[in-house]
């Protein structure tokens, strides 16, 4: 009985270490460009009709601009080397778990069935947040960074600096890519 509540308690840490908001981080790039050329950004406009808050736009806009200063980057309005467009979507998703199939009833050959398990579903909300760095010269896309969190309890602006603070950090872990 000691030997189980040791392998439950193991569980319970590495799942809550294991956890965190920020879910389906992805990049990527060309290949065949030099990363080395590019030490100066601008951000590109949001269109208006993407009817994103302004309070989070700005808090994006911080949290790049703190993770590029840190790697050398400049932000500028004067001829910058690559312009910045941010995407960033919302939508409700259900999850389904069937918890598989087992045996009910009492132990022993008397009583008990084999049979489904039961199913259970969790609703919530999905944030996504993508970056594109865009060539300024060329206007063509040379690195893409997302990721996904869940965002239903996002309540508050410390919780919303949080949670954007460390998805650009996740987003941006891997740029610029290492050389070829």
């Amino acid at each position: 009985m000691k030997g189980m509540k040791m392998f439950c308690l193991l569980i319970c840490i590495g799942l809550i270490a294991g956890c965190s908001p920020i879910y389906g981080v992805a990049y990527d790039y060309n290949k065949q460009i030099d990363f080395g050329k590019y030490k100066s950004y601008d951000w590109m406009p949001v269109p208006a009709s993407a009817s994103i808050d302004e309070l989070v736009i700005a808090r994006i806009k911080k949290a790049v601009d703190a993770d590029l200063s840190a790697k050398g980057l400049v932000e500028t309005t004067q001829n910058p080397d690559f312009l910045i467009a941010m995407h960033i979507g919302k939508k409700h998703k259900i999850q389904a778990e069937q918890w598989g199939y087992g045996y009910y009833g009492a132990p022993g050959y008397w009583g008990g069935y084999w049979g489904p398990g039961g199913v259970s579903t969790y609703q919530y909300e999905e944030g996504s947040l993508i970056l594109d760095f865009v060539d300024a010269g060329s206007k063509k896309l040379f690195w893409r960074g997302a990721a996904k969190a869940e965002v239903q309890n996002v309540n508050t602006p410390e919780k919303s600096e949080k949670l954007i603070n460390e998805a650009v950090k996740k987003i941006l872990s891997k740029y610029p890519p290492p050389p070829a």
